[in-house]
């Protein structure tokens, strides 16, 4: 028996010559210029949202509870406050952690694609960076940690 390799050379060579096409500017991209900040941001919204939605009853307390002690409104529209108010809430904390992962999602691709150049897209979801949270800690090297976020409160 005779055994015949037939190769397409031409074939072959295509691929190989756009994998290192492709190689080449990958690598030739100047690392000073590029920017991970959407992504920092993406991976941060979508691993943090679960903390959010898990400590969303925890944090609709503290929220009434402070906003108790900084009324000025008579004792009686305090207490009755005090139901409604943390329903309402925790249910807001619970739709925005929805939200952040979400916007997390939405960022993620942009955010791989933006690598390799000095840009960076505006958050899509702003009361991230705005408001106040139980856990925050800024990390220079990897993602902002920064959960348990007060999403009916703005930080002072």
């Amino acid at each position: 028996m005779k055994f015949e390799c037939r190769v397409n050379w031409k074939f072959c060579l295509r691929p190989v010559a756009f994998i290192l096409l492709f190689g080449a500017l990958v690598v030739s991209s100047a690392p000073a210029l590029a920017s991970t900040d959407t992504l920092k941001r993406s991976i941060s919204n979508i691993t943090q949202a679960p903390l959010d939605l898990v400590l969303s009853p925890m944090v609709g307390f503290i929220s009434v509870v402070e906003g108790m002690l900084e009324q000025d409104d008579p004792v009686a529209v305090r207490v009755v406050f005090a139901g409604p108010g943390y329903i309402w809430n925790t249910g807001v904390n619970v739709a925005a952690s929805f939200i952040r992962f979400v916007t997390g999602g939405l960022e993620l691709i942009p955010g791989l694609l933006l690598i390799p150049f000095e840009a960076d897209l505006d958050p899509l979801y702003a009361p991230v960076a705005n408001a106040g949270a139980i856990f925050e800690m800024d990390a220079p090297c990897c993602i902002d940690i920064k959960f348990g976020i007060d999403y009916t409160a703005a930080a002072y």
